[in-house]
Parts: structure tokens; sequence; C-alpha cells
């Protein structure tokens, strides 16, 4: 009898430790790496491999010109008052490119300036594909952009064309706060610009 309930005893065990194991295994493998990534935000859940650069959605807006005549012209006065612009808009140069200067007070002073170019030197995504990953990437009605945040203002990179691309780049005058979202406002300049853009 002792013998027996001995045996049933070890048999009980026994039963006790494969299971345990199987259960082990089975935790280990829930445990293992995710087989899907977190979602990045933007309805994908695929990240992107090193040396890879996320994507941005394909424009869906009728290719813009990458060149045109009066640089000035891209942001017109009515729009450049309404979004806050209070000084007379200037063609400078800037980084080789050949455009516009919006301003928001005089240098020195609480405020902003944006510089808003075409480019037809590259394509959108060879720029974009020079650069660190974008702090956010936007579709202005049907062209997709790329945002750049600095500490000093923002960078936006718009894809207008398959063989260009527009710029606004908006830096503070002083080192007081802007009083505006600095990419939200690089975006709202350049989606005034694409409206006035010609069709390629």
């Amino acid at each position: 009898m002792l013998r027996t309930a001995s045996v049933e005893e070890m048999l009980r065990r026994k039963a006790l430790v494969a299971g345990a194991a199987l259960l082990g295994l089975l935790l280990a493998g829930c445990g293992g790496p995710a087989e899907n990534p977190p979602s990045d935000g933007r309805g994908t859940t695929e990240q992107p491999t090193t040396g890879q650069k996320p994507a941005t959605p394909p424009r869906t807006g009728p290719a813009k010109a990458a060149e045109i005549a009066s640089k000035c012209s891209i942001v017109v006065e009515s729009q450049w008052n309404s979004l806050g612009a209070d000084q007379e808009p200037r063609e400078r140069t800037s980084n080789g490119l050949a455009g516009c200067q919006y301003q928001k007070g005089k240098a020195g002073t609480a405020g902003w300036g944006v510089f808003v170019a075409v480019s037809g030197n590259a394509s959108f995504d060879e720029e974009v594909g020079k650069r660190r990953d974008p702090s956010k990437i936007a579709d202005l009605a049907g062209y997709p952009a790329a945002a750049y945040q600095e500490s000093t203002g923002c960078v936006l990179y718009v894809n207008t064309s398959d063989k260009g691309f527009l710029i606004s780049n908006i830096a503070k005058t002083s080192t007081a706060d802007p009083g505006v979202d600095m990419c939200q406002q690089a975006e709202k300049f350049a989606e005034a610009a694409i409206q006035n853009l010609p069709n390629a």
C-alpha cells in the first residue's frame, strides 16, 4: 500500500514537472520579439530598416513649376498679410536657392522670417534622402511634406514636382518667443505658395 502511494505520488510529480516545463516553453515563446512593431502614428506598422527614410505619401496634386521669374510672387500680399508678416517681402538667395523672405518684426525683435523658394536642382526624394529622419511628415492638399524642427525654427520640404521641390524655411528674428508654432507657420506659407505656383 505504501509502495503504491509512493508510485502515485511520483507519477503526479512527473506530470506536474512536465506541465510546468510545457507552460514555460509556451510563455518563453510569448516573450520573444514582437512580430508587429508598434504603429508610427501614420497608420503603418512597418519600421524602416537601417539606411531607409520613413516613407512619405505619394503626391496626388498636379506637378508644379520648379522655377518662377518673380520670386516674391510665390506668396502674394493678401496671403502674407493674413499669415502675420508685416515687413515688405524681399528677394534673396539662401544656400544657392533664389527665393523670397517674408517677415514679422524687425531683426532683433520678437518675430520670425520665412524664406520660400522652389528648386529644380533635385527631386524631393533626393533632397529629403540626404537628411536625417524628419520631425514630421504631412500632406498639404495632395503635396507630401517633410518638416525638420530646429531650436531656432523649422525647415519644410514639399514634393511639388517629379524633378523639384518647394522649401519653406522659418527662423526666429530674436531669441524671444515668436508667438507661433514654427513648423505650422512654415506649412501655412508652403500651402499659400502651392496655390500660386503654376502647373508644370
